[in-house]
């Protein structure tokens, strides 16, 4: 009899914690979005939006094989869908599968060769600043839609 209340109790208070625990920091809101370069899906593009103020939370996805990402971020350390409402810069950078070069660096074991990878799309979408792309997230479900050139 002991055992089975011992039991039914860890039960009780295993679902007062998970009932009980709260969601630390802003509710985040689903985003997702497309791009295209030169009029042609862009795959395996990261994508990445940079809060403009200090309330927002950076997030990131990557573009699949039709140019289409979703956006993630962490919140609290834990991966969540989206991110949360503000204004956003956004960049979006691609580079070659394969190395254009490398180039040696010392190191403790002697010499490294690091990959140098050229990219694909003009640089300056590699930088919020400079890409020119800003967005709104809103408290929906939101789409958006980048067409890039050279």
């Amino acid at each position: 009899m002991k055992t089975k209340n011992f039991v039914l109790y860890c039960l009780l208070m295993l679902f007062c914690f998970i009932g009980c625990s709260k969601n630390d920091g802003p509710r985040t809101e689903y985003v997702e979005g497309s791009v295209t370069f030169d009029g042609q899906p862009l795959t395996n593009a990261l994508v990445v939006f940079h809060p403009v103020n200090d309330t927002g939370i950076a997030a990131s996805g990557t573009t699949n094989e039709r140019g289409i990402f979703r956006l993630t971020s962490l919140r609290g350390g834990t991966k969540n869908a989206g991110t949360v409402t503000g204004e956003y810069r956004v960049s979006i950078s691609r580079d070659k599968d394969e190395p254009s070069s490398f180039r040696e660096e010392k190191n403790l074991g002697g010499i490294a060769k690091i990959p140098i990878f050229e990219s694909l799309i003009p640089l300056k979408y590699n930088d919020p600043a400079k890409s020119g792309l800003t967005v709104t997230v809103e408290k929906k479900k939101n789409q958006f839609q980048f067409s890039l050139e050279k």
